[in-house]
């Protein structure tokens, strides 16, 4: 009597593995969202106006900032890192280390605030980029400055890519690097030359890599007014 209660057991828990095994098998993974409000950005992430956002694997997570909110999505299995950064002008930043489990649902497990605003990322000079379309320009400097940290650069090194919105056809070079404190330079001379292929009239923006200047994260330059493009037909 004994040997069948135990085959019946037996046989009552294998069905049940079995039952169990084929419902964890048919879960499905299910795109969830995580979202982050602007009007609570400053108290969560030290950032009063978020602009920048990136997904450092968007086969994991996506990142937009969308009407009032920054709206992490997820799209795979394991962990990924958001990027958040203020507006240029103000370099503050965030980092969100996300992972996001078999189920899909997002789990924020580390958010890091980096404070840039001592850096004081600044262009020196007031300067118009003036030329027209398809016409070779005469080369122009333009002088950034950094305080509380330093830039990590050369002579002759291209930097077009810290120019967000330059005109196509355009190059950024720079030509003299100076230091107050040996070794750790502060101010950089960049010539902007070439030969312009669209109309642009904007402000100039300016993104330096943390690779370049001494920092984890990137530097957004201050913008002014009297610092622009201003390339015609």
């Amino acid at each position: 009597m004994n040997k069948i209660n135990f085959k019946i057991i037996s046989i009552i828990l294998v069905v049940f593995l079995l039952l169990f095994s084929a419902c964890d098998t048919l879960w499905q993974f299910t795109a969830s969202e995580y979202e982050i409000l602007i009007e609570d950005s400053l108290e969560i992430l030290n950032i009063e106006n978020p602009m920048y956002v990136h997904s450092d694997n968007i086969n994991i997570a996506t990142v937009v900032i969308e009407d009032d909110r920054i709206l992490i999505t997820s799209v795979g299995f394991g962990g990924v890192t958001i990027s958040i950064g203020d507006r240029i002008g103000l370099s503050n930043r965030a980092r969100i280390f996300a992972f996001v489990d078999e189920k899909g649902k997002i789990n924020i497990e580390e958010i890091t605030k980096f404070d840039g605003r001592a850096v004081n990322p600044n262009i020196k000079n007031a300067i118009t980029i003036n030329g027209n379309v398809g016409t070779e320009i005469t080369p122009v400097r333009i002088d950034l400055q950094m305080n509380g940290t330093h830039f990590v650069v050369t002579e002759e090194m291209d930097v077009i890519s810290w120019f967000i919105n330059i005109p196509s056809g355009l190059s950024a070079v720079v030509f003299d690097v100076f230091a107050t404190n040996p070794g750790f330079p502060n101010e950089v001379y960049i010539l902007i030359s070439g030969t312009p292929l669209a109309v642009n009239s904007d402000i100039i923006k300016i993104t330096v890599p943390g690779e370049n200047a001494g920092r984890t994260w990137d530097v957004y330059f201050n913008t002014r007014d009297d610092a622009r493009f201003n390339i015609t037909e």
